[in-house]
């Protein structure tokens, strides 16, 4: 039996705990068991601390777990599955944790207050770096020495002398990393970059990028690495964009790739895991066993965990793992693996020979009740869309954007079914900022679920309770710190002179208008046939919502004027001088 969270010791960086009480409720939809029989995947509903990532010390003894939801870590003694405490991260949203080898200490990364922090996992206290920024996944190297901490907003890796707790160096990466490993030399660090699909070779001695490749997918959540340092393992999506969305089946494939450096030209092998695997949509951790002859993959929208032999074999799958699996890691003696379900708020222990579910782990109980979790669920799962090959958060992870354009069939505006339409961020609490879409379409949120579901993805309508508890998740999508500010939060000086540039010269303001600078107005920039005027775009948060325009054409905001701006209509930023460009997008960044 699993200690409840209230019988067991909590240790706190800080003083307090913040936690605040919310109602949750509705009815759930449903997936597939481990016997093929349907039944309820369950969000944990009674109180979620959201399990994300897994580390093991390196005697194998005890289980370190990020705990999304509620800012903490969960120390779990790993033969009697007793959660020993919870340890505040003195942060937001943690997401990826790396144990220090002989060391009672971890590393972790929180991802949405900007920091980065060493726990002594004994006495609770903390030691941490700002770093704004979304700090997402951490690994140390082999001697303890050195963490490498993917920075997923700046584009970059950062080194951190883990004895002196300081910075080292950063390394530049492709856009987004996400997930990273480390070679067993610790010569090399990899990043799996999610927006671009590529994937950046980073050498610890001279710090710096050395080699890179690209896989013709998106959304690549997760990496390993093999002991030559070169060929790596990887799970993406591939977005069919190239058609109209007559279908909502092939829309996405979900793939792995065995990859080496320079490009795809030399891919060693493309896997497609809807062909191979069952229930395998929105790939997230991968981890390959011992031999590096299997990989081990958690599908976050079908709820399981996949098989696949790295050489060719049969794939199998264990269904129904639990709700929204994200982490997992083996055990050191390779005899278990673990796998956080972030919304079931309990690990899963797998024997990684028979694939079967042997035990479930319980965090414990929270103080509060999330009213989101259901939203976030029906947002996460596969089981709402025909052919269950991807979710709402496919083309928005965790609320941003894919970085895709769609020729949608199913939204009857202006745009057509022929016109590419970039995939909007949802992040920074739209939901009171309609109307929606490039055209303005949709007055609400309510009104874009309610097409959205039935037209996209061909699935059942949804009730109005879910109408409602997927509206309250993407409500709650708030923005993390822009990393493009002072540390306080105030304008840059270069910022303060594109600020009144915005408002004077450039005429942005014409347009920009209200508090999210946009989205209160129509206008035309000649990006589209001439009478066809978009909804303009709001800029907050506009540095975390690449790429640019309605069809996504633009990779920078500096291309946004300076190649797609064709008849010099996007307010007077044509009459701006280079410097003075600069100045105006390093404000529009901070926005």
């Amino acid at each position: 039996m699993i200690t409840p969270m209230r019988q067991i010791p909590i240790l706190l960086c800080i003083s307090g705990s913040m936690l605040i009480a919310m109602a949750v409720g509705g009815p759930l939809v449903t997936a597939k068991s481990d016997d093929s029989a349907r039944t309820a995947i369950q969000p944990a509903l009674d109180g979620n601390r959201g399990p994300f990532e897994i580390a093991f010390n390196s005697a194998g003894t005890t289980a370190y777990v990020t705990e999304f939801d509620e800012g903490a870590i969960a120390v779990i003694d790993r033969m009697s599955g007793k959660v020993l405490r919870h340890i505040s991260t003195n942060g937001t949203h943690p997401t990826g944790i790396a144990a220090i080898q002989n060391s009672t200490s971890v590393i972790v990364t929180n991802s949405f207050s900007g920091s980065i922090v060493k726990i002594d996992t004994t006495t609770g206290v903390c030691k941490w770096l700002v770093q704004l920024g979304m700090p997402w996944d951490v690994v140390v190297s082999p001697d303890g020495s050195r963490a490498y901490v993917s920075i997923s907003q700046l584009d970059k890796v950062v080194v951190i002398d883990i004895a002196k707790w300081s910075f080292i160096g950063a390394m530049p990466t492709g856009h987004r990393p996400r997930s990273l490993a480390i070679s067993p030399d610790g010569n090399t660090v990899v990043s799996g970059n999610m927006t671009d699909g590529s994937i950046s070779y980073l050498d610890t001695a001279s710090l710096s990028l050395k080699a890179s490749s690209t896989v013709p997918s998106v959304n690549l959540r997760g990496i390993d690495i093999f002991p030559d340092g070169r060929t790596v393992f990887v799970v993406a999506q591939k977005a069919q964009n190239e058609r109209p969305t007559e279908t909502a089946i092939g829309i996405w494939s979900n793939q792995a790739f065995l990859q080496v450096p320079n490009g795809p030209r030399n891919g060693v092998q493309n896997l497609w895991l809807d062909l191979m695997g069952k229930d395998v949509s929105d790939p997230d951790s991968i981890v390959l066993d011992s031999t590096k002859s299997r990989a081990f993959i958690t599908c976050n929208g079908g709820h399981s965990v996949n098989m696949v032999p790295v050489r060719g074999g049969e794939t199998l799958t264990v269904q129904n793992v639990g709700s929204c699996p994200r982490g997992l890691t083996f055990t050191p003696d390779q005899k278990e693996l673990w796998v956080a379900n972030s919304l079931s708020n309990d690990i899963a222990v797998i024997n990684p020979e028979s694939l079967k579910r042997e035990r479930r782990i319980n965090l414990g109980a929270t103080a509060h009740k999330d009213s989101t979790i259901l939203g976030k669920y029906l947002f996460s799962t596969a089981t709402i869309v025909k052919g269950e090959q991807f979710s709402c958060n496919s083309c928005h992870p965790d609320g941003g954007t894919d970085g895709i354009s769609w020729k949608f069939v199913h939204v009857k505006d202006v745009l057509g079914k022929e016109t590419d339409r970039n995939a909007k961020s949802l992040i920074g609490n739209i939901g009171s900022a309609g109307p929606f879409r490039w055209s303005g379409h949709e007055p609400s949120i309510a009104a874009f679920i309610e097409e959205e579901i039935p037209g996209l993805m061909q699935g059942a309508k949804p009730t109005q309770t879910q109408v409602e508890a997927i509206e309250r998740y993407v409500n709650s999508l708030s923005a993390p710190p822009n990393p493009f500010r002072n540390p306080d939060g105030t304008h840059s000086t270069k910022g303060l002179r594109g600020k009144s540039l915005f408002e004077g010269k450039a005429e942005c303001v014409s347009c920009h208008t209200g508090s999210r600078f946009g989205g209160t107005k129509k206008a035309w920039i000649g990006t589209t046939p001439e009478g066809v005027i978009l909804q303009v775009p709001k800029l907050t948060a506009v540095y975390d919502s690449y790429p640019y325009l309605h069809n996504g054409k633009a990779k920078t905001l500096e291309e946004v004027f300076l190649l797609y701006n064709p008849k010099q209509l996007h307010g007077k930023a044509h009459l701006l001088s280079p410097e003075e460009m600069k100045d105006l997008i390093e404000y529009v960044l901070e926005l």
